[in-house]
């Protein structure tokens, strides 16, 4: 089992706030999905469950449209990568 790297558990007691309004309150159900996200990467991380098994809980945090911006990003980057590789090469010929 893992050790508490990451301070998970810090942010589940010290990260206690008042959930008198609808935005705190939903931000604290966002907050417990985080948590659960950084277990699940922890557990991962540590070689006590398989790569992948975090994703669930990542992209629960994080929704749809976050994850499709992230991967459409790092697509491009991707893309600026390998064009920049062809013209260094292409320049050499």
């Amino acid at each position: 089992m893992s050790g508490g790297s990451m301070n998970h558990i810090w942010l589940e007691y010290e990260g206690n706030f008042r959930q008198d309004t609808p935005e705190r309150r939903v931000f604290a159900k966002h907050f417990e999905l985080v948590i659960k996200a950084l277990r699940d990467i922890e557990l991962v991380d540590n070689g006590d469950c398989s790569p992948g098994d975090e994703n669930a809980a990542i992209r629960a945090c994080l929704g749809d449209a976050v994850m499709l911006a992230t991967v459409l990003e790092m697509a491009k980057e991707a893309v600026a990568t390998l064009q920049a590789e062809i013209d260094r090469v292409e320049a050499k010929r």
